[in-house]
């Protein structure tokens, strides 16, 4: 509903609190956009009620549904704005790295993805809990997963955020 009433904009440009989750800009849009918010979550709810339906009719047919979760999240994602101390950002809210791909036999240059990068230390201190949380969610609605890229949890190329391209990594 903010990313809509901000017209698509990204959420470190929204008017200031918003954009860094301050609690009274939080709850000054809530009640801005609780008619938006409404139709959101009971579009969620409609959705999640119909999964649960094509889970059930696979699950008496026995069938599995292979489900995916990227490694990267999007940097104008809401688990970006709703986590933004999980991933690598600085004051302004803005990606200080970013994921990519080292050069290789493929590319002189590599592949610069544009993914924020985690603050793995901070996932550390917190038990992992949003990975856990975002797995075990994902598994409430598929019988499988596989994580995309899932390398990323041992090594991952990560780039200044300013680079032209992914060669500049570590």
């Amino acid at each position: 509903a903010l990313k809509d009433a901000h017209h698509g904009a990204a959420w470190n440009t929204w008017p200031a609190g918003l954009g860094q989750r301050q609690p009274a800009a939080r709850a000054a849009a809530s009640l801005e956009h609780k008619e938006a918010i409404a139709v959101h979550r009971f579009t969620q709810f409609l959705v999640d009620r119909q999964w649960k339906e094509v889970h059930r009719y696979a699950n008496d047919r026995g069938v599995q549904i292979m489900g995916d979760i990227p490694i990267f999240g999007a940097y104008d994602s809401a688990d970006a704005w709703a986590n933004q101390d999980l991933f690598r950002l600085g004051p302004n809210g803005l990606p200080r790295e970013v994921a990519g791909v080292p050069p290789d036999a493929f590319t002189d240059d590599g592949q610069l993805w544009g993914n924020p990068g985690y603050d793995w230390q901070r996932h550390a201190e917190t038990g992992y809990a949003w990975w856990i949380a975002r797995v075990r969610t994902t598994l409430q609605r598929v019988h499988l997963l596989r994580i995309d890229h899932f390398r990323g949890f041992a090594a991952s190329w990560v780039v200044p955020a300013e680079a032209e391209t992914a060669a500049a990594g570590h």
